[in-house]
């Protein structure tokens, strides 16, 4: 077992030694296995890839894609009948052999995530122009996540392309993460409230069945999310920006009269608005089993009828709402944490609390099927208790980190040794750039293994030839839209007149 352990470390760092007088750079494989042996004296031709998988799927999905990945030089495909019944639903086992790879796998997910694993493993077979085969090194891999939910958030702006948001979710299935929630900021071509929304917006509901469809094939489930709360602006804060009101002030009755910031939730038609929108984004997204209502950074009320009513009645009413819906529809609702915490609360302090008092005694009385995700984008901490208390207060609960990489592993660590639901990785607008790989790199890592590893910024470049795997599968002939960065020279610092 230490060899093993010692061997997995050594394909992390990237590096193991071979004699006195060489080194030897192995493929990396993200997220690292839990348990991985490389042979690095013992390269193989992949030829065959003798599967073995309960789930009927499994079979013709391996050899699809496959094909799309190595095309005519794809390994032949064959059935075998080992016995897969101990591994558990994500699971998977991979050996290459001197007569070609074995996979085990009880489910097509796990026999995705096999071959995933198979996919950056592999590499061309080398002296020709062109590609004329595939090998890899003797390897035996026992696989299998450590955390039931692994997500990452992606947000849709304006200025957002489908393609962006295609290549991450790409990404996402790639680095064996489950889910991924897609927050439109007035991107959404609703139905039920064209109004509420740019009306050049490219997230057209054809484009998001055509990724949900996408998703599940790749084994991800994609997540809708609508902010019911504050964010009801549906544009970023410093833009000034109100997707609905800059050209709908008819509706301005459905907001808080300061900035539009929140909805206003003593008005009934605000309520009724929400739950159609839910309704309408979770039939979109092909009834997902959960759905995100955002309800981070609210404001206190504004309008003279809700300053009338408690505080924290008004937003239990409104959640209850909200939630029952969304059970209607079979799903389970996700929300935010920093405004069920008191601002100023000393348990809290150095972590993110932006409620008052009334909030934070308020939704103790929530739902317990509700998802709190617990948002923390700094450094490493020894210990975060936010998240330790909505667990005991019985809430399945995610961390939810951006791209700082200590800060990634340091929730990591206390997630898994808390035993959380799992974690939700951020984005924001950070679709490039080394703040997009880091968050990408150590989210799957941890939530994966749940005991993660630093790297220099020079090892996370191997996302390069991830990233361009993923092109190839799209087709994508943009130099822009290759890479981890958009445009090769920044642009010019823009001077002050």
């Amino acid at each position: 077992m230490k060899k093993r352990i010692l061997l997995v470390i050594a394909l992390c760092t990237g590096l193991l030694v071979v004699g006195a007088e060489r080194t030897f750079i192995p493929p990396r494989i993200c997220p690292l296995p839990t348990q991985c042996d490389i042979v690095s004296t013992e390269w193989l031709p992949l030829t065959t890839v003798s599967v073995a998988c309960s789930d009927s799927e499994g079979l013709d999905w391996a050899k699809r894609h496959l094909k799309i990945w190595y095309g005519k030089q794809a390994p032949r495909i064959v059935a075998a009948s080992r016995n897969t019944s101990d591994l558990g639903k994500e699971a998977y086992e991979l050996r290459t052999t001197d007569s070609g790879v074995e996979i085990d796998a009880s489910t097509l997910q796990g026999l995705r995530y096999a071959l995933y694993s198979l996919r950056q493993l592999a590499v061309a077979d080398h002296g020709t122009a062109k590609v004329t085969g595939w090998t890899l090194p003797k390897t035996v891999i026992r696989d299998e996540p450590a955390m039931a939910f692994r997500g990452m958030h992606i947000c849709w702006f304006h200025e957002t392309e489908p393609w962006e948001v295609e290549r991450l979710i790409r990404l996402a299935a790639y680095y064996k993460l489950n889910y991924a929630v897609i927050e439109s900021w007035g991107s959404f071509r609703s139905k039920v409230a064209p109004w509420y929304g740019w009306p050049d917006g490219s997230m057209s509901r054809r484009e998001v069945r055509r990724l949900v469809k996408l998703a599940k094939d790749l084994g991800i489930t994609l997540i809708p999310q609508v902010n019911c709360f504050g964010h009801a602006t549906m544009a970023r804060g410093g833009a000034s920006k109100h997707a609905g009101l800059d050209f709908s002030p008819q509706y301005q009755s459905l907001f808080e009269p300061h900035n539009g910031w929140n909805w206003c939730l003593s008005n009934p038609e605000t309520r009724k608005l929400l739950q159609d929108l839910i309704a309408e984004q979770l039939e979109v997204f092909d009834n997902p089993p959960y759905f995100h209502i955002g309800c981070d950074e609210a404001e206190l009320p504004s309008c003279p009828a809700c300053i009338r009513q408690p505080y924290s009645q008004l937003l239990l009413n409104h959640i209850e709402a909200l939630n029952t819906t969304i059970r209607e529809h079979g799903a389970q609702a996700m929300m935010w944490h920093d405004m069920l915490l008191e601002r100023g609360d000393s348990r809290w302090k150095g972590f993110y609390a932006n409620g008052t008092k009334e909030t934070a005694t308020g939704f103790l009385k929530f739902p317990r099927d509700i998802i709190i995700c617990d948002w923390f984008y700094d450094g490493a901490k020894e210990a975060y208790p936010t998240m330790e208390y909505f667990k005991s207060q019985g809430f399945h609960v995610l961390s939810c980190p951006w791209f700082n990489a200590a800060g990634i592993m340091s929730q990591g660590k206390y997630a898994s040794q808390i035993e959380l639901f799992g974690m939700l990785g951020t984005l924001w607008h950070h679709y490039f750039g080394w703040d997009m790989t880091s968050s990408y790199y150590y989210l799957s890592n941890m939530a994966w293994n749940g005991n993660g590893f630093l790297q220099s910024e020079k090892d996370l470049s191997n996302i390069a030839t991830h990233l361009r795997q993923m092109g190839w599968d799209m087709g994508t002939k943009d130099p822009r839209h290759t890479g981890i960065f958009y445009d090769e020279i920044p642009p010019e610092p823009q001077l002050n007149n």
